[in-house]
C-alpha cells in the first residue's frame, strides 16, 4: 500500500531551501524550476503516478498551475 502525495508535500517540493545566512534564490530561478517540474509532472502517465504512490488528481492540479503560483 503506497501513500499518496498531498498538496502540502508538493508545496514543500517547490520551496526554496534557505540555509543560515544564504540569500533566497532570485524569483526567475524559482519560476524556471516550477516550469521544468510542472512540465515533467504533466508528462507523467497516470499509471506512472500510481506506481510511484502519487495522487493523479494532485499531480494534474499542480501541473496546470501557472509558474508564478506557488
Amino acid at each position: 500500500m503506497s501513500a499518496a502525495v498531498t498538496s502540502r508535500q508538493l508545496d514543500s517540493f517547490f520551496a526554496v531551501s534557505r540555509h543560515a545566512g544564504a540569500k533566497p534564490a532570485p524569483i526567475w530561478q524559482v519560476w524556471a524550476r516550477r516550469i521544468r517540474v510542472r512540465r515533467a509532472l504533466a508528462a507523467l502517465h497516470p499509471e506512472q503516478c500510481r506506481e510511484a504512490g502519487l495522487d493523479v488528481h494532485a499531480i494534474r492540479a499542480e501541473s496546470l498551475k501557472p509558474f508564478w503560483r506557488a
